[in-house]
Order: structure tokens, then C-alpha cells, then sequence
């Protein structure tokens, strides 16, 4: 593993990992990037650990992975220091991260044991098996907004199938997943199974083009995504891309609006509004438009924007303050033809330097305004209007993506057909971000491919392979001299 000591070498380069607190700015550390030499050796490194037992004892990876989550329980304090410094979370946040590694490590633990095959009788009389093997050396990319646990939602499931890895964090969390993987060697992961790369989009490419590697796992924006797909097609390599999105909750006049206002209230500003899954969109039924209007702004306003230190802050720093001023210059473009009912302006919060952005409501938005079809990254919401079921679903399609939507109604029925018309893979009812390892998660249209989490996330990292046996027919009596 890297060391994460500050490193003030001369070879520096602009690959080079320099995390910085989003909310002081203030440096973290300095980690030297991966050079080619380096990554080859890891990767072929990677490669020869599938000879080992790693592969082949399911016993040993569930143990390993149960002690790696014990491990993060006993070290959640200073996890949840780190994920702070690094990401600009509130420390709340953090807190439920780490629980949610820990929950990922366990489940997959037990899956480690669950991976086999079937077998059958043919209709010829011959006998089929089927076997599942792991895929190979697997590239992880991982972002910054979440990146204890969207690391080990993936990386579970594929150690727990017996896969070797490259991971290469974001360079804005490159000390905490260091971290991580260290308790995970502590915890007995085998040194060549898990290596960790070092670096930006230049290492990336390398790490996925690498001959040695056959499959990638990245969780990001659809851009780099696409840009990764073009990487991984080169070579062949099995892609689980969890990408952009837009997610929209439908509300219908006969919801619970309580709930369904505080819900999304509470998702838009999530990270900041920097999560893939955060709630930006909402659509309401026009007779409840108004009201739920003005319950999103109250909502909004009422919400504690400060140091992520503190117990009592529900929204964050934005990641740095180049992301605040793209994210204030997009609100100016869109201010002439749009309303903003709440927030939009940077906040200053009391000896931070960090880009506070006020959480924002907007509305009177036409279809195609780049505030509802783009992937802001930020507390930004829009409230738009629908006058019936076959009009709410038209607008929820409405965007490239389909990561996730929520449908608020009391009525079972419309519950049912509208989350069947949705495109999205996953469609909460009643309900917001309600994620579970043992439920299978990923996107339709631009939001990605491939499912991670339940069953099907170790699958994922899986080639299914037949055995055929021919078996001869038994000799007639008499038959044999």
C-alpha cells in the first residue's frame, strides 16, 4: 500500500493525489501517483493471485471478509473523521457510510458461500453443470462523494467471488480508501489479491486497458462512463458502470404529502446533492402543485447549512469551489426563463472557506431546460407540474437517465402501473433511498449497466461456464464378450 504520509518529493506530478478539505481548503496530503511500471507490476501481480487460494476457498473469503468488517467497526471513529475531512460530508452522513460498509462486508461474506451451479439430466441422457468462476482481475474506479461504501458495495461481491483487484480511488479521497483497503489487509485479504492505484484519468485508463484485467467497475458520471466503456471494449472487458442521475419523485394528490415533501427535502441535499441518487426532480400533481411548492421552499430554508463537524449540519461544502462556480453559473443561465422559489446563492459559514451553496428549489421550467435534463451534482430541486398518471410518466422519462425515481400515492394500483412505466432500476414507493445489499441495484438508459448488491452483484463478477458429459447408454445384456 502507499504510504500517506505528506510527500513533498520533486517528481511531483499533476496525477499525483492532493486531497484538500472542502470545507477549510485546507491540504490533507500528498500521495505520489502509480507510475506504469508500478501498475504493471500489480496488475500482473493481481493476475497470478487467481492461481491461489483465494479463488478457490469460499471459506477463507467469508472469514476474511467478516473480520474486515469487524475491523471498520472498530475503526469507525476515525473513518468517520476521514470521510469528513475529505469529502465535506456532514458528520452524520459519515456515520451512516461506515455502517453501510460494514453492512456490504457482511452480507457478501456470507454470499462467498453461496456460489456454485446447477446440474441437469438432458434430453439425450447426457448431464450438464454449470460452474460459476470468477472473472478475473477487475479494475475499480471509485468516486469521492461516497467512497467507503460505493467501493465496497462493488468490491465485496467480487472478492467474495474470488476476483483480484485494482482499485483506484478519486484523488479528492485517495487517504480514506488507502485506509480502508489497509484494514482489509489487516483483516487477511492476501497482498496480491488488492492492490490500490494512485492517480487521475490518465492512471484510470491504464488501470483498465491493462491486458492483465478483464473486467471494470465504475461508479461516476455518464461522460466518463461512456469514456470508459470505449477503454473496456478495447480489450473486451466486462463493464458494471452505475452512472448519472435525475431522479424524479411523482407525487399524486392522494399521497402522504408530509412524508413525501420531507422525503424529498431530505434527498435533494444529500452530499450536498452530489450523489447520483439524490432526489432532483419532483412532479406533483397539479392540485397539490402550489402547496407542495411551498412546503419545498419551508423545507429548504429550514435545512442547517454548515461546518460538517457538527451534529447539528444537514448540508455540507460542495466539493471544491470550482464545482460551486459552475453550479452558480448554471443557475444564472437558466434565471431568465425558470423561477427560483428558494436558495440558489453561496452561503458563508463562519471561519470556512469552503463553497456553501443555499439548497435550491426552482420551478416554472419547460421540459428541456438544462436544469431538469442535466446532472447538476448539487442541492438543486425542480418542482414541476402534471395534470394526470399518463402525463406524470412522460416527464419522469423525460431525461437520458434512469437510475432511480420514487412514486407517492396511496392507491395501490396507480402505485403499481406507474412504477412499471418508470425507466428507472429502481423505483421506491412511498418512499427515498431506501438501499439494501441484499437488493440489486443499477441504471436503464444512461445511468448505466450491469446490477451490483444482492445476488446478482456477485454474479456480476462472475463467467458461467457448461460442462458437458457424455454419458454412454448402457450396454444390453449379452452384449459384452
Amino acid at each position: 500500500m502507499t504510504s500517506t504520509a505528506l510527500h513533498t518529493d520533486a517528481a511531483a506530478t499533476d496525477e499525483d493525489a492532493r486531497p484538500v478539505n472542502p470545507a477549510t481548503l485546507e491540504p490533507l496530503g500528498h500521495v505520489p501517483a502509480t507510475s506504469d511500471a508500478e501498475l504493471d507490476e500489480l496488475a500482473r501481480r493481481a493476475q497470478a493471485a487467481l492461481k491461489g487460494g483465494w479463488s478457490t476457498d469460499s471459506r477463507l473469503r467469508a472469514e476474511v471478509l467478516h473480520a474486515w468488517a469487524q475491523s471498520l467497526t472498530a475503526h469507525s471513529g476515525e473513518l468517520v473523521a476521514a470521510l469528513v475531512a475529505e469529502t465535506g460530508k456532514p458528520v452524520t452522513e459519515a456515520r451512516i457510510e461506515v455502517r453501510g460498509s460494514v453492512d456490504a462486508l457482511l452480507y457478501n461474506s456470507g454470499l462467498a458461500r453461496y456460489l456454485g451451479g446447477r446440474a441437469g439430466t438432458l434430453p439425450d441422457g447426457n448431464v450438464a453443470h454449470l460452474v460459476r468462476e470468477p472473472v478475473g482481475v477487475t479494475t475499480f474506479i471509485v468516486p469521492w462523494n461516497w467512497p467507503a461504501l460505493l467501493l465496497l458495495r462493488d468490491l465485496a461481491p467480487a472478492l467474495a467471488a474470488g476476483v483480484t483487484a485494482l482499485v483506484k480511488p478519486a484523488p479528492q479521497t485517495t487517504l480514506v480508501t488507502e485506509r480502508v483497503l489497509a484494514l482489509g489487509r489487516e483483516a487477511g485479504v492476501p497482498a496480491d489479491v488488492l492492490h490500490l492505484v494512485v492517480g487521475g484519468a490518465r492512471t484510470g485508463h491504464a488501470a483498465i486497458s491493462h491486458p492483465a484485467v478483464r473486467a471494470v467497475a465504475f461508479t461516476g458520471s455518464t461522460h466518463v462512463g461512456t469514456q470508459i466503456m470505449r477503454s473496456a471494449a478495447e480489450g473486451m472487458k466486462r463493464p458494471l458502470l452505475e452512472l448519472g442521475g435525475k431522479g424524479a419523485s411523482v407525487v399524486f394528490a392522494d399521497a402522504d404529502l408530509d412524508a413525501a415533501v420531507a422525503a424529498a427535502v431530505a434527498a435533494a441535499v444529500i452530499t450536498a446533492g452530489q450523489m447520483c441518487m439524490a432526489c432532483t426532480r419532483v412532479l406533483v400533481d397539479r392540485r397539490v402543485y402550489a402547496e407542495v411548492l411551498e412546503r419545498m421552499a419551508a423545507g429548504v430554508r429550514a435545512l442547517r447549512v454548515g461546518d460538517p463537524v457538527d451534529d447539528a449540519t444537514q448540508v455540507g461544502p460542495l466539493i471544491s469551489p470550482a464545482a460551486g462556480e459552475r453550479v452558480a453559473a448554471q443557475l444564472a443561465a437558466a434565471a431568465s426563463h425558470v423561477r427560483i422559489v428558494a436558495g440558489g446563492q453561496r452561503m458563508q459559514v463562519d471561519g470556512l472557506a469552503g463553497y456553501f451553496l443555499s439548497p435550491t428549489v426552482v420551478t416554472d421550467l419547460a421540459p428541456d431546460s438544462p436544469l431538469v435534463q442535466e446532472d447538476l451534482f448539487a442541492p438543486v430541486v425542480t418542482v414541476e407540474a402534471f395534470d394526470d398518471e399518463a402525463q406524470a410518466v412522460r416527464l419522469a422519462n423525460a431525461t437520458p437517465y434512469g437510475l432511480a425515481a420514487g412514486v407517492w400515492t396511496s392507491d395501490v394500483g396507480r402505485a403499481w402501473r406507474v412504477a412499471r412505466a418508470i425507466e428507472a432500476g429502481t423505483v421506491w414507493v412511498n418512499g427515498w433511498n431506501k438501499s439494501y445489499p441484499e437488493m440489486p441495484s443499477g441504471g436503464y438508459k444512461s445511468s448505466g449497466m450491469g446490477r451490483t448488491r444482492g445476488v446478482e452483484g456477485i454474479e456480476q463478477f462472475t463467467d458461467l461456464k457448461h460442462i458437458h458429459f457424455s454419458v454412454p447408454p448402457v450396454a444390453e445384456e449379452g452384449s459384452r464378450s
